[in-house]
């Protein structure tokens, strides 16, 4: 499986810069917290991560849990309480769908995610102009609100696409509306942006995916570069709110994921994440 891993709200970079996330090595695919990020060397790093077998690979029609997950390297253990157990909830949604592969946090990764990345756009230009902070800060994850994060990533085998759910409690409503704002803004007059990249022009093309519940406060469709392209990648990120939580959903890969049914999948697992923190 030659997937992208996913990150913080993935932006439409250039380069995977990866956080200090050690995952679980039983899974068939290796997933890595990163932030995608404008720069101007190629995406391609994220390809050599080499595939391990798994020894207990949690798999089955059943569920994924949540806990399965232990660090190798002797981190701390996985946060619990209520953004914890709202991950948690949507991990088992997430293996109803035989995303049966699962990659939780460790406090020490929530603190890395906490830090918005720095001069991400490293010299590339964006045109219009007008666009370039919008693009620039598409890279937000809710850790970043500071204030009991969770996370899982998930995965399945022979699907070549990677997922992860974050909660956390609303601590910085301006900022949360601030991020609002930006995917409005990739929406609008965003919604067509060219990034000129060591002389190549890229498109970059944003769209509102096709979703059914109410539930959701933000969604965005991005994909960058033409299908084929060695800078091809798209994201779909969902945004929710409950109780004084914010739960976000979001897929990454190369191409696919503009066919509804990834929606529908990041739709369902989100409501149920939400629906736990009632």
């Amino acid at each position: 499986m030659d997937a992208k891993p996913p990150g913080r709200t993935p932006p439409p970079g250039v380069r995977a810069q990866k956080t200090a996330l050690l995952v679980a090595r039983w899974l068939a695919l290796v997933v890595v917290v990163i932030a995608i990020v404008i720069a101007v060397t190629s995406c391609s790093s994220t390809g050599s991560a080499q595939q391990t077998t798994p020894s207990n690979p949690h798999e089955g029609s059943g569920s994924a849990s949540s806990s399965a997950a232990q660090d190798p390297a002797g981190q701390s253990p996985a946060p619990t309480g209520p953004s914890a157990e709202a991950v948690a909830a949507g991990i088992q949604r997430a293996a109803s769908y035989n995303f049966t592969l699962a990659a939780v946090a460790s406090p020490q990764d929530l603190e890395a995610l906490r830090a918005a990345p720095q001069d991400t756009l490293e010299g590339a230009t964006v045109d219009p102009a007008a666009c370039r902070a919008a693009v620039q800060q598409l890279n937000w994850s809710p850790a970043q609100l500071g204030q009991d994060a969770a996370r899982t990533d998930f995965a399945a085998q022979g699907v070549e696409a990677t997922g992860s759910i974050e909660v956390a409690r609303i601590t910085d409503r301006a900022a949360l509306d601030a991020h609002y704002a930006t995917v409005e803004q990739m929406l609008g007059d965003c919604a067509d942006v060219s990034l000129s990249i060591s002389g190549s022009d890229v498109p970059l093309r944003s769209t509102t995916p096709d979703l059914q519940s109410k539930a959701v406060d933000s969604a965005l469709l991005w994909s960058r570069a033409a299908q084929g392209s060695d800078l091809r990648q798209q994201a779909l990120v969902l945004i929710g709110e409950r109780d004084g939580y914010v739960a976000m959903v979001s897929f990454i890969a190369t191409d696919g994921l503009d066919d509804g049914k990834f929606a529908q999948l990041a739709e369902g697992i989100l409501t149920s994440t939400l629906d736990d923190l009632a």
